[in-house]
C-alpha cells in the first residue's frame, strides 16, 4: 500500500512539472496581431526592443503588413508574417492592399511589452513616450522631434486624380461615376487583392492582377457603363464624357 501511494505521488509530480515546463515553453516572446474582419487586432500593441511582432491572417482574403517602407508578402488565411523591433518607437503600419486597415506598434525603451508586465513595469518606473520629448504639446502623428526614432511614414498606394479609378477594398470601384472631358485618357488601379478585368462595349482589359492598371481614351462624348467582367454587375461603375 505504501508504495502504491509513493509511486502515485512520485506520478503526480512529474506530471505537474512536465504540465510547467509545457507551459513556459509554450509562452509566447513576442505580441501577436490577429487580422480578422478586414481590420488588425489589437490596433496597437506594444512590445520590446528585439521582440518579435507576429501577425496571423484569419480572414479568408488575402493581406499584407506594410512598415517603415517595407511590405511583406501575401498573407493568405493562416498565414503568418514576423517581425522584429530593434529600436523604440511608435511604429504606424496598414495593409498594403486595405488601405483602411491601420495599426501601431508601440516599441518601449524598458523592455515593456503587452499585458501585466507593460503596466508593472510602467507602474515603477514610468518612462515618458516620444511625444512627451517633443517641444510643443502636439499629438506625435502631427509633428515629432527630429531626435524621435519615428519610422518613416507609410506609403500610400493608392494615388488619386481627376482621371484615375481605383479597385479598392475588394470589388469596390472608387469612384463608380467619374465625369471627363472628351480626349481624356482614364486608368483603372488595381489595388485589390484579387484580379479584375475591366469591359465596357467592345473594350476589354487584361487580366489586371494586384498593382496593375489599364488606361483608355475617351474622345466621344457620352455615357460607357463599364463592369469587372469577372465579377459582373454587382463591381460596376460609369464614364460620363462631355
Amino acid at each position: 500500500m505504501k508504495t502504491y501511494l509513493l509511486f502515485t505521488s512520485l506520478a503526480g509530480m512529474i506530471m505537474f512539472a512536465g504540465a510547467a515546463i509545457s507551459s513556459d515553453m509554450m509562452a509566447p516572446k513576442g505580441s501577436s496581431v490577429k487580422i480578422q474582419n478586414y481590420a488588425f487586432g489589437p490596433e496597437s500593441v506594444s512590445t520590446a526592443p528585439g521582440k518579435e511582432v507576429v501577425w496571423v491572417n484569419n480572414d479568408s482574403s488575402s493581406h499584407t503588413v506594410l512598415i517603415d517602407g517595407h511590405e511583406s508578402p501575401r498573407l493568405r488565411k493562416g498565414g503568418e508574417y514576423r517581425h522584429t523591433f530593434t529600436k523604440p518607437g511608435e511604429y504606424h503600419y496598414q495593409c498594403g492592399i486595405h488601405k483602411s486597415m491601420k495599426g501601431t506598434v508601440i516599441v518601449g525603451a524598458n523592455g515593456s511589452v503587452n499585458g501585466s508586465m507593460n503596466s508593472s513595469i510602467s507602474a515603477k518606473a514610468p518612462t515618458p513616450s516620444p511625444v512627451s520629448k517633443a517641444p510643443t504639446p502636439v499629438p506625435s502623428r502631427v509633428a515629432t522631434p527630429a531626435s524621435s526614432p519615428t519610422p518613416t511614414p507609410v506609403k500610400k498606394h493608392i494615388v488619386a486624380d481627376g482621371n484615375t479609378v481605383s479597385i479598392v477594398d475588394f470589388m469596390r470601384f472608387s469612384p463608380t461615376e467619374l465625369t471627363v472631358a472628351a480626349g481624356t485618357e482614364v486608368t483603372w488601379d488595381n489595388h485589390d487583392g484579387s484580379n479584375h478585368v475591366i469591359q465596357f462595349g467592345n473594350v476589354r482589359s487584361p487580366r489586371l492582377r494586384h498593382d496593375s492598371s489599364f488606361s483608355y481614351r475617351f474622345d466621344k462624348p457620352g455615357e460607357y457603363p463599364f463592369i469587372c467582367a469577372i465579377h459582373g454587375k454587382r463591381m460596376s461603375g460609369k464614364i460620363t464624357v462631355k
